[in-house]
């Protein structure tokens, strides 16, 4: 029960045949589990399936061990796209995100690469590889997100300049951009985002619809977002009409990951440089 009820936390709504798939259970014991939160005051029933009440939604962060463990085809599709976007001999950042932690695996083989993040998985992850140089900003430690925040992280941010930085979020949206429930994380974010020259935004298809507290980058300040191809239709639709692309990654595929590098090529202004610059 404890794990769909992290489920309905992360997605704020579930139908009763996802939550089948993701725990390989029987249609009855999801129903008892669902039956048993509604009884609790931790969901209400919608028509096939729930969502989280405020009661819910309320409890702490959702554990950080317990996001790397979901949506897992998609982030790892998501971060494979995103890193055939990151050439050698680039300065880049990286969120605290757990899609930036599955970036950052995909960055093995790259040469010459410099990657500021103030998340503590990604940096762990990138630490054994010899061609990359990884920069940790300081501060004070979120263990809910494994991150690093407070005034030493953004006070060693504001003479930085990379490249191009990949954000995980929340939640997004066409008017506000990509939000984050935390505000230490959003204030730490946007002063990663302020470094960066171009901005991607890392999101599966459940965040499209899910709320965030504050935004930390604006519409018009993403350059492309990677997502699977379960993303709504029409709020894909929103962004690409404020001129943001969309890269679709199916899960399980790298298929889409040359289309990724593409949209790269084409969201760099000419003359913009292409090795990252302190």
């Amino acid at each position: 029960m404890g794990r769909v009820l992290d489920l309905l936390k992360a997605r704020d709504l579930v139908l009763v045949s996802e939550l089948i798939e993701e725990f390989s259970v029987s249609e009855v014991t999801i129903r008892k589990d669902l039956n048993e939160l509604v009884r609790q005051g931790m969901a209400e029933r919608v028509r096939g399936g729930a969502r989280a009440t405020t009661a819910g939604r309320a409890q702490d962060e959702l554990a950080i061990d317990v996001r790397l463990g979901l949506r897992i085809a998609e982030k790892r599709a998501i971060a494979a796209a995103a890193a055939e976007m990151i050439d050698d001999g680039e300065a880049i950042a990286l969120d605290c995100s757990t899609t930036a932690y599955y970036l950052a695996l995909e960055l093995k083989d790259k040469k010459e690469l410099v990657v500021i993040t103030n998340g503590l998985l990604a940096a762990q992850a990138l630490a054994p590889f010899p061609g990359i140089v990884v920069m940790l900003a300081g501060g004070l430690l979120r263990a809910a997100s494994l991150s690093t925040v407070g005034d030493m992280a953004s006070e060693s941010l504001r003479n930085t300049r990379v490249t191009c930085g990949f954000f995980g979020a929340r939640g997004l949206s066409s008017e506000r951009g990509l939000m984050e429930l935390n505000p230490e994380e959003v204030r730490l974010k946007r002063e990663l985002v302020a470094s960066c020259e171009t901005v991607v935004g890392l999101v599966d298809h459940t965040k499209w619809t899910r709320p965030g507290l504050q935004s930390f980058v604006g519409p018009d300040r993403v350059d492309t977002i990677i997502t699977d191809t379960r993303a709504p239709g029409e709020l894909v639709e929103e962004w690409r009409a404020r001129g943001t692309s969309i890269v679709f990654v199916e899960p399980g595929s790298s298929a889409q990951a040359n289309s990724a590098h593409d949209t790269r090529r084409r969201s760099l202004s000419p003359g913009s440089p292409r090795e990252g610059a302190f």
